[in-house]
């Protein structure tokens, strides 16, 4: 799930569009509400089928096929417009994740949970069967796994495509003869059951079905179609029809923890105009849905990752975050504390000393900033240092730090002495700060012996990030001669990192999406696939190694010569591009900072500018990307600033000022300081 693009819809029919569901095979769908009504999945259909007179019609007699269908294991239509130009349908949407979001982020389903799921499917398709329809299209996405029970997602819409002369959906899982009827749907029964039980595609999940359940499930895959079971048969066989048995307490605290994010997420306030009153003494702000980063919001879909630290697969509790002797869990889903699990400073921060790099937690509660004495975590609603885990951390470095997108995990470079070394190194430290737990990244090299002695020389880390959704972390070395690679990626669930890739020098490493990462190395930009280290698009031109990406409007900033271009990440595409006009004939100006704003649709620029005698000025833009003004400029009394970051719900802007380098908060509507920290 994830937020709105801003080319999408704010609402269809009655319903507002809270977020993106993601798509099927021939619509984008939705996350809708409506005042009094249930969440339902709003199924836009995508352009290129919208004007197929074949696929109109399909889907228009598929529509009316399923409106009114009784039972309570298929999802109903709630409302439709099939002669609009751009055909929709609005399906009842139950809370919780689906079958393969379950699946993919806590590994197959225990084996007593498979009897529940085998019974509610079979169910669904004897009630669809029963009324002369035929689903057509089952699948593990399209399984919902509710708090009580498992739902088919839809009547079989996605079937309209096959019935328009298109490929027929998910051939993963469809019956070798093809086509649609009551023999294929069982056959992809199974196979959705194969893949719960074993977490591959189609029926080769076989072997890892319960006995109890094997032998049916095997009957169901037959080739030929006349040898499998009916719906109805396989309803008798599973002891129905009845209600199916409830989920296994395990699987049910993870199904309810995923139904209670997105709860909670919908009964925030989501209007863009909804303000607080002011005599409460908050500031005006966007809604929580809306402000929630991309990975913010995949989690609230997709699930509890402390499900994952608790349980082993779903299979039973796990004894320890250990994987085993390749890597341990970095991340873990607690929130940040009030009080970190790190000790609290002996002393308090000096007060002449410098801060930078301010980065605020993915929940906002705390702030995290470097300087000579350190990495330092704050409690900034308190203004209060909390915790200080490490003394030496490398302030200059172009590394700054990053916290994972859930939990409380920030990775910050820091300064090492290897043992029998004159020289100091700066490698990657992650420190989660609710389990007092901290882990050292080296990239992709080898790390000292038992002696704690390298064999070479080691490598400094030049940049790292995690994916929005958590799972991943990227961490980039400066290169060396003869060096294959550079970059690897991290499971940061096990800790394990994948292959090295990318042989020349990046400065810069940052995620586009969950499964592809940015790179610059100062005169181009490219995009990766983050499993294989292939490169799927380029940007050159490119004149600094600063990045900023809005993960949830796939966008992409960089400075291009003398513009900041912004692309759109998906298509390469530019969307648009802003320039220093007052400033064009400054001399080599250095471009420190670039942020989005995704909430606010602004982006921030600020550059350095010099002025002689080793003296600069620093200068901020904040370019409303729909209209290129610049709301910097237009401000009463803004602050200078060196480092600049966004709080993720919009509630201040956390500021080093360029004069004295002070940490401050500033109103992020006017840019003027509204408390000091340090």
């Amino acid at each position: 799930m994830f937020p709105l693009h801003p080319h999408d819809p704010p609402s269809v029919g009655p319903y507002r569009l809270r977020a993106r569901l993601g798509e099927d095979a021939y619509a984008r769908v939705y996350l809708g509400t409506a005042d009094g009504r249930d969440p339902v999945a709003v199924k836009i259909v995508r352009p290129e089928y919208a004007t197929d007179p074949g696929f109109r019609s399909a889907f228009s007699r598929q529509v009316e096929a399923a409106r009114g269908l009784p039972g309570r294991h298929v999802c109903s239509i709630r409302e439709t417009d099939v002669r609009g130009a751009v055909p929709w349908a609005a399906v009842s949407r139950p809370l919780g994740p689906s079958l393969t979001d379950l699946v993919r982020d806590h590994g197959p389903l225990p084996a007593d949970a498979l009897p529940p799921l085998a019974q509610a499917l079979a169910q669904g398709l004897a009630d669809l069967h029963a009324a002369g329809l035929v689903h057509g299209s089952l699948w593990p996405d399209g399984v919902l796994m509710a708090s009580r029970s498992a739902l088919l997602a839809d009547p079989g819409l996605e079937w309209a495509t096959s019935d328009a002369g298109r490929r027929a959906p998910h051939p993963a899982f469809a019956a070798p003869e093809g086509g649609a009827s009551p023999a294929t749907d069982v056959f992809s029964w199974a196979a959705t059951l194969c893949y719960a039980a074993g977490g591959v595609e189609g029926p080769a999940g076989l072997a890892h079905v319960p006995l109890q359940l094997r032998g049916l499930v095997d009957t169901c895959l037959k080739l030929d179609p006349r040898l499998r079971p009916s719906a109805v048969d396989l309803v008798r066989m599973l002891g129905g029809p009845a209600e199916p048995p409830a989920w296994p307490p395990r699987l049910r605290s993870v199904i309810d923890a995923v139904a209670d994010r997105q709860r909670n997420a919908l009964a925030s306030p989501s209007d863009p105009s909804d303000t607080t009153d002011a005599g409460e003494g908050k500031r005006p702000g966007r809604g929580r849905l809306l402000a929630l980063g991309a990975g913010a919001l995949t989690l609230v879909v997709l699930g509890s990752v402390g499900a994952v630290i608790a349980y082993d697969r779903l299979g039973g509790p796990s004894e320890t975050n250990d994987p085993g002797p390749e890597g341990t869990a970095l991340v873990t889903d607690a929130d940040c504390p009030d009080s970190s699990a790190h000790p609290a400073p002996e002393t308090p921060l000096p007060s002449d000393v410098s801060l930078s790099n301010p980065v605020f937690s993915a929940d906002g509660d705390v702030l995290a900033t470097t300087s000579t004495e350190g990495l330092s975590i704050w409690d900034w609603r308190e203004g209060e240092e909390i915790a200080r885990p490490t003394d030496s951390v490398s302030v200059g470095s172009r590394s700054t730090p990053v916290f994972s997108p859930f939990g409380c995990t920030v990775v910050v470079p820091e300064l090492v002495e290897p043992e029998g070394r004159d020289d100091s190194i700066i490698l990657a430290h992650g420190y989660d700060l609710a389990a007092g737990t901290d882990t050292e990244l080296l990239g992709p090299q080898d790390g000292p012996d038992e002696q704690g002695r390298w064999m070479s020389k080691p490598l400094n880390v030049q940049a790292f990030g995690f994916s929005p959704d958590g799972r991943r972390l990227a961490v980039t070395l400066d290169s060396r001669l003869g060096a294959e690679a550079n970059t690897h990626v991290v499971d940061t669930e096990t800790g394990e990192a994948g292959e090295p890739m990318l042989s020349r020098l990046q400065y810069t490493t940052t995620f586009v999406d969950d499964d592809h990462f940015a790179t610059s190395t100062g005169d181009e930009i490219a995009i990766w696939n983050a499993d294989t280290g292939e490169k799927v698009r380029e940007f050159r031109g490119s004149t600094s190694t600063s990045l900023a990406v809005d993960v949830a409007g796939s966008r992409l900033a960089y400075l291009d010569d003398d513009r900041i271009v912004l692309v759109d990440t998906s298509d390469g595409d530019e969307i648009a591009s802003f320039t220093r006009e007052e400033f064009e004939t400054d001399d080599s100006p250095l471009l420190l900072d670039l942020v989005i704003d995704p909430e606010r649709n602004v982006l921030h620029a600020n550059w350095m500018v010099s002025v002689g005698d080793a003296a600069w000025n620093h200068h901020p833009y904040a370019w409303d990307i729909e209209t290129g003004e610049d709301l910097w400029a237009e401000a009463e009394d803004p602050v200078r600033y060196s480092g600049l970051a966004l709080h993720p719900d919009g509630e201040v802007i956390a500021a080093t000022t360029a004069a004295d380098s002070r940490l401050v908060l500033l109103d992020p509507e006017t840019f003027e300081p509204i408390d000091t920290l340090h």
